[in-house]
């Protein structure tokens, strides 16, 4: 999926629409050399923008922040344990704001091992999952 997200005003005054085309090219090859999806750059204009923001880009924004930052576990509610991602997908940090969410820092407390951080989020997930 897309992993990064332009947004651009085609009327901009300021930085031309076409740079969008500069940069999308650009960040497109970095991220082939990187053995990424070169489309996982997503160029999104905005037609009567100037250099500012829309309400329309910003829900576009908000959508696309969405589907790429895993929901934040609350230790009170089990509102968001369907859509978490999957914990062996997540990076350290965000394991470890996902125990802190969930309200598991006791139970981390010595864990230095991203794998014991993945089986700590797990569980409670799971178990989370089993009560509902």
């Amino acid at each position: 999926g897309n992993r990064g997200l332009h947004c651009h005003g085609k009327v901009d005054s300021v930085v031309p629409v076409q740079a969008t085309e500069l940069s999308k090219t650009r960040v497109a090859s970095l991220v082939e050399e990187m053995g990424g999806n070169r489309d996982s750059y997503q160029v999104k204009t905005y037609s009567g923008l100037d250099h500012s923001v829309s309400m329309e880009e910003l829900n576009d924004v908000a959508t696309f922040l969405r589907r790429v930052i895993p929901p934040i576990l609350d230790a009170n509610s089990n509102e968001e344990v369907e859509n978490v991602v999957d914990p062996a997908k997540m990076s350290v940090r965000q394991l470890r704001d996902a125990i802190q969410k969930a309200g598991l820092e006791e139970q981390a407390k010595g864990m230095f091992e991203k794998s014991e951080y993945i089986d700590l989020l797990s569980k409670y997930l799971k178990d989370a999952k089993q009560k509902k």
